[in-house]
């Protein structure tokens, strides 16, 4: 190493470290950001939300990296929404495109070469550990995805070159660069599993039930320590259970939902591909109106189109006066139709008519079941 400096943070990377504030008592609706200045993976990253240990952040980079990065204090998970290209690292190469995660462990020196084209995409910021796989004692091993989907570097690509080599080092909120006069892929071998991988979404087998509408956390992929990482993939729409989500108002998560292809069937048209979706703790929220006028005219369809990567961070979280730059005005309106409009209006009848339905329904039987006798109960 023959030179190292501390960088100005709020020069290198100015949205990376952007203020927080409180969430407060509103939902946001992220539009796509588009960066001011053209910039690389990291030097154009802005923080969206965060909390004690993992943070959301965003980048739509046009150049590849002229430097090497490691970061000292976070594992990075990213999501590329759009685009592709090559992450190099000292273990070897992974080419990456649309809809794979990559996963950088702490630590490891990398860069990013960018392929021709728009590229977009969502980083989660690990500070408390790796990600783990998300899978429950009555699904198995292989729901919602298997370990044998990680595609891990092929082949070194060990460099014996003399030069002037920059790495730029994270360190919580601090940069420092330092130049070396060889470069830092030389490994002529490795031994062991810390490793840099991905994984497609295409891989990703969803949970489905016909007679239960699976909430978000069957849909986990990995665990952070403080935030859960979901995917909503194209799956086969409940046959006989409720195919909306349930209205709800979360009391341990701030919950976030990158849209990332398709037509996000609870979303009602309100949102675009691209955008996020922040939806804070205590605040009532669900299917917007466009989206239950289907399920109550029983227009089920026969499946979702659609990816959306969820992250769910544990209290207390925060969002970036950079995110409230690009939250859209009157998103809250956007379930305004369920006072507006007559169909969703009270009525002094109501109470009386679901009792009624309820009753109705009390003692019906699924029509998947065992033979039996006819009004037989269990």
């Amino acid at each position: 190493m023959s030179d190292s400096k501390l960088l100005d943070g709020a020069q290198w990377a100015p949205l990376w470290e952007s203020p927080m504030r409180a969430v407060g008592g509103t939902h946001h609706a992220l539009e796509v950001y588009s960066p001011p200045t053209p910039g690389d993976v990291y030097r154009g990253m802005a923080r969206l939300v965060a909390n004690a240990t993992v943070a959301m952040n965003v980048t739509a980079p046009q150049a590849s990296m002229d430097y090497f990065f490691e970061h000292h204090s976070a594992t990075c998970v990213y999501f590329v929404h759009q685009g592709g290209g090559t992450l190099e690292t000292t273990f070897g190469p992974i080419e990456y495109r649309k809809g794979d995660f990559l996963i950088v462990p702490k630590g490891i020196t990398h860069r990013f070469a960018i392929a021709p084209g728009p590229q977009y995409y969502w980083m989660y910021e690990s500070v408390a550990g790796d990600p783990e796989k998300g899978e429950a004692p009555t699904t198995g091993r292989f729901l919602t995805h298997s370990q044998s989907d990680y595609r891990y570097p092929r082949t070194l690509d060990t460099r014996n070159e003399a030069g002037r080599f920059e790495i730029v080092s994270k360190v919580e909120g601090v940069y420092i660069r330092r130049v070396h006069a060889t470069h830092p892929f030389d490994a002529v071998g490795w031994r062991g599993d810390y490793l840099p991988y991905k994984l497609a979404v295409e891989d990703v087998r969803p949970l489905t039930a016909d007679r239960s509408h699976v909430p978000p956390s069957g849909h986990t992929v990995f665990k952070l320590p403080g935030c859960y990482l979901c995917v909503f993939t194209v799956r086969r729409a409940e046959r006989e259970g409720m195919w909306v989500p349930f209205f709800h108002k979360n009391l341990d998560y701030l919950e976030t939902l990158g849209y990332h292809h398709g037509d996000f069937f609870s979303a009602g048209g309100v949102v675009q591909q691209g955008m996020v979706t922040v939806h804070p703790v205590g605040l009532p929220h669900g299917p917007k109106p466009g989206s239950l006028k289907p399920f109550l005219d029983g227009k089920r369809p026969e499946q979702f189109d659609e990816v959306g990567i969820m992250a769910d961070f544990t209290n207390p979280a925060k969002i970036s006066e950079f995110a409230l730059g690009l939250s859209r005005p009157g998103y809250m309106g956007s379930w305004g139709g369920y006072v507006s409009e007559p169909r969703f209006s009270w009525s002094p009848t109501r109470l009386d008519e679901v009792r009624a339905l309820g009753e109705q329904l009390a003692d019906a039987r699924d029509t998947l079941r065992p033979p039996g006798e006819e009004g037989a109960g269990g």
